[in-house]
């Protein structure tokens, strides 16, 4: 079996602008109008390309750690770490952020508990999480649990996705290395659990297809995925 450090390199990282990233930088924008002075940005899981470094205002200063020992793209601040050995608060001792993204992270950690209480410790009393992650209990998956498939999401081998019957539902792709998934009730329960407010939820789809924009609009347990702006 993988180790740990092995098992995270496979992980996916957004290389693109999609409805997630684009809720991400609304929600930052929408901080900054009743916030104005230059902020601190933290960027968990920023990916080799640090997309979201693109879209923050220039009086603002950016931060990102990753998985990579270097980033494809310059910003302020990078930092190499894996968040399964490592404790995010030994890489910014005393560090206060305004801002932090935490982006389809958690559903890679053994203890998502543990990167929260880090993060609180890393939040002053104005600052703002925004934190995503794919919903276990997305429509297709509940359908898909019915005839017997292993639901999208979730990973039974380190290696090769198994269990979905059929090569369009990623049978036998290589893992991106999820360990935790949730529910939109376990996440909530989370975030009750580790202290924070949950200040604006918004439901995204995955795909950009009609169907799952429809879900989004009438049911978060349903929709593929959720945005959480928090408070600690």
């Amino acid at each position: 079996m993988k180790n740990a450090r092995e098992f995270l390199s496979l992980r996916q990282t957004a290389s693109g602008f999609n409805a997630r990233l684009k809720c991400f930088v609304d929600q930052y924008l929408k901080y900054k109008k009743t916030h104005p002075n230059p902020a601190k940005i933290l960027d968990i899981g920023c990916g080799a390309n640090c997309v979201l470094s693109r879209h923050k205002l220039v009086e603002d200063n950016f931060y990102g750690c990753d998985f990579y020992d270097k980033i494809n793209v310059p910003i302020d601040d990078y930092r190499n770490i894996n968040l399964n050995e490592e404790k995010l608060t030994d890489k910014y001792r005393a560090e206060k952020f305004d801002v932090i993204f935490c982006g389809e992270v958690i559903e890679h950690l053994f203890s998502p508990d543990s990167l929260l209480d880090e993060i609180k410790s890393l939040m002053h009393e104005n600052s703002i999480l925004i934190l995503s992650t794919p919903n276990l209990a997305y429509l297709p998956n509940r359908i898909m649990l019915l005839f017997g498939i292993s639901p999208l999401f979730v990973e039974n081998s380190s290696e090769i996705k198994l269990g979905r019957k059929f090569k369009f539902l990623g049978q036998h792709n290589k893992t991106e290395g999820h360990i935790r998934v949730f529910t939109y009730g376990a996440l909530k329960d989370l975030f009750g659990k580790t202290g924070f407010k949950i200040i604006k939820i918004k439901s995204i789809p995955v795909w950009d297809n009609i169907i799952d924009r429809i879900i989004c609009l009438f049911s978060r347990s349903l929709s593929a995925n959720n945005i959480f702006v928090l408070k600690k």
